[in-house]
């Protein structure tokens, strides 16, 4: 199952292609009918014990290739996480002075989206509100308008809060754990979830890039860095 909202007046709403062409780029091979490896919560301590957590005032997910080194250095400023997900790239932190959980998620596999978010059922249903940060290569969005084809970094919303930020209109979708948590949210009548989308033109964060990042998560309350320095190891064609 492949999370998804299709963007309308009522998100979520299932619109089925109507020719067989759409799907034949998704017909299953041996591989994918293999039976998919158990997601189970491996928590970080010393008795791998889950970790309680009685409340929370926000339930953050940031998903997208290679966020990890941006979030870690400018949200999470060098937390370790609480638990994983083993046979997935999915990190839980927690920030219990600010009353937050971060999910941290870099997951490729498509079948695994809808499969994390029954994961995550507990905190969603927890939290007081939810907010998803999706980060996307700028040519996933259709419609791109000449201005935001020059920006490094340009962000959509669905349910968002700031009129600012201009709301992701059709034929784009949202995917992925993004879907899947707001989706959640809004069928069980908890709706004091959001989604943003931020198209990047680059496949790394960098100190440009990053910047309307950081300026939509301080406009969120979400205490992050001003500024991220994307660091470069010498000698190699490496970043970290």
């Amino acid at each position: 199952m492949i999370c998804g909202l299709i963007m309308s007046l009522d998100f979520g709403e299932i619109v089925e292609p109507s020719t067989r062409a759409f799907w034949d780029d998704y017909d299953e091979s041996e591989e994918d009918r293999a039976p998919l490896s158990p997601l189970e919560w491996n928590w970080l301590n010393e008795d791998n014990t889950e970790q309680k957590i009685d409340s929370i005032k926000l339930f953050l997910i940031l998903e997208g290739q290679a966020i990890a080194s941006f979030v870690g250095t400018a949200v999470l400023k060098g937390r370790s996480p609480i638990a994983r997900l083993k046979n997935g790239s999915t990190y839980i932190y927690s920030i219990p002075d600010q009353s937050v959980l971060v999910c941290l998620s870099e997951e490729k596999n498509l079948n695994n989206f809808s499969r994390i978010t029954k994961k995550l059922v507990p905190w969603l249903d927890l939290a007081q509100q939810v907010i998803a940060i999706s980060f996307q290569p700028s040519v996933m969005h259709k419609g791109t308008s000449m201005k935001d084809k020059e920006e490094a970094c340009f962000i959509r919303s669905l349910n968002g809060q700031h009129s600012d930020v201009k709301e992701l209109e059709a034929p784009n979708v949202i995917t992925g754990l993004s879907a899947g948590a707001l989706s959640y949210r809004k069928f069980t009548g908890q709706l004091m979830a959001s989604a943003y989308v931020c198209f990047l033109d680059s496949s790394v964060l960098d100190s440009v890039s990053s910047q309307p990042v950081l300026r939509l998560l301080e406009s969120l309350s979400i205490e992050c860095d001003v500024n991220y320095q994307l660091k470069f190891v010498e000698g190699s064609n490496l970043y970290l």
